[in-house]
């Protein structure tokens, strides 16, 4: 497992509450996880089942092997885990649960913070190649006092972040990260980012502290008006659109279709699964290889991948050295207890914004249905990236949210 390590010239409020973290994996799990992928027979990664089209039933079984063989003699997860600890990261308790999280100071005079949460089955990791696009604008062309500095959790039950004593909400998962952010960083104003799971957690932290929560930027539509649960097929309303009432209609055919399979499973029977992924790497790879294959755009891309090896394996990774896959998949059922809409009459009341980018697994809402439940000031679509656009089209998810955060800021200075 990795380590805690001794603190560094961080300011005061930081050594007070928080442990410095470095990510030091043990040999002897690495060497533990090769041997799991090694002992994997041929018949487990290429069923005796005749000639069958790859990805129609599931993960193709050649992708499958050929990810576990760039694993085994390609892939360099100390590489990439020197690569992380460049960022300083850092873990302590709130509310029983030890948080970790990475911070990068922006650069300039006074740069404003953003808080990236990410979903499942990513981790903090999904952000690592945006964070000094967004802190650090300058290393790309850009104005230094355009910085951010950016802060990226591991969510509760995920990574190197323990699981929650209790079952905890999507909406209590987001008073966590408020608390985190102005009662142990000391942030008076923050603008937070959500995709996948972390947007209804990204949604109620803009929701319940609008004095603090500067805006709000997701990639989905996760909380919503009254009346219209997320894949309910609902409108929530008396006069919907046309547009509006294809969304929901599509969006509930989506879920409820093969690419939804995974979602019930895991919402009813975490631990009817965790055994079996916990217990095999390849196993966990073959559940989670087809989210990345399935939900990543292949559109712009000519059909190839929009994610690397080396990506998909990272991500893994993350998941395997800290022995979260079992929690992950608990904390996955239980982020999902509590309210799912917003209450009547009630809207996000912070300036929001929404990038449609085109996500296999999503939906894009029509720009009414979303400002339906939020003070919506901007709305875009990205020609290019799907569910994990940190990871995929770093450049694009980037400089996206960075001018919704300096457009937010500069029109609240000449407010």
């Amino acid at each position: 497992m990795p380590t805690p390590a001794p603190a560094g010239q961080e300011p005061d409020r930081l050594t007070r509450q928080l442990t410095r973290f470095r990510l030091e994996t043990p040999d002897s799990a690495l060497e533990q996880i090769r041997r799991r992928l090694t002992e994997v027979g041929p018949a487990a990664l290429s069923p005796r089942a005749g000639q069958r089209p790859g990805w129609l039933l599931g993960t193709d079984p050649a992708a499958l092997e050929a990810l576990t063989q760039h694993w085994l003699t390609t892939y360099d997860w100390r590489q990439h885990e020197r690569d992380l600890n460049a960022f300083a990261q850092y873990t302590g308790l709130i509310d029983g649960v030890e948080l970790h999280f990475l911070r990068e100071p922006g650069s300039g005079s006074a740069p404003a913070t953003v808080l990236l949460l990410h979903g499942w089955p990513s981790s903090f990791a999904t952000f690592r190649a945006v964070i000094r696009r967004l802190a650090h604008p300058e290393l790309f062309g850009g104005d230094p006092e355009d910085g951010l500095t950016v802060i990226v959790p591991s969510l509760p039950g995920y990574g190197f972040s323990t699981l929650a004593p209790a079952p905890l909400g999507l909406r209590a998962a987001g008073q966590l990260f408020h608390r985190l952010l102005t009662e142990v960083l000391g942030e008076k104003r923050y603008y937070v980012h959500g995709g996948d799971q972390g947007a209804p957690i990204a949604e109620w932290m803009a929701f319940d502290h609008p004095d603090h929560c500067a805006g709000l930027h997701t990639t989905l539509l996760g909380v919503r008006h009254d009346g219209a649960p997320l894949g309910s097929g609902l409108t929530g309303i008396e006069d919907p659109s046309a547009e509006e009432a294809a969304f929901v209609q599509r969006e509930r055919d989506l879920n409820s279709g093969p690419l939804g399979a995974y979602f019930l499973l895991q919402l009813t029977a975490p631990f009817t699964l965790a055994p079996a992924l916990a217990d095999s790497p390849a196993g966990f790879t073959a559940w989670v290889l087809e989210k990345f294959h399935l939900w990543s755009d292949r559109g712009a891309t000519g059909g190839v991948p929009a994610l690397s090896p080396d990506d998909i394996i990272t991500e893994i990774m993350i998941y395997l050295v800290s022995d979260s896959v079992a929690s992950s998949l608990v904390a996955y059922a239980e982020f999902f207890t509590g309210p799912i809409t917003l209450p009547p009459g009630r809207v996000i009341e912070v300036p929001c914004a929404f990038a449609a980018f085109p996500d296999p697994r999503v939906v894009s809402p029509p720009t009414s249905f979303v400002a339906r439940s939020r003070h919506l000031v901007r709305y875009t679509e990205p020609p290019r990236g799907g569910h994990f656009p940190a990871l995929e089209v770093p450049d694009i998810f980037a400089t996206d949210l960075a001018e919704f955060v300096w457009q937010t800021e500069r029109a609240g200075r000449s407010a």
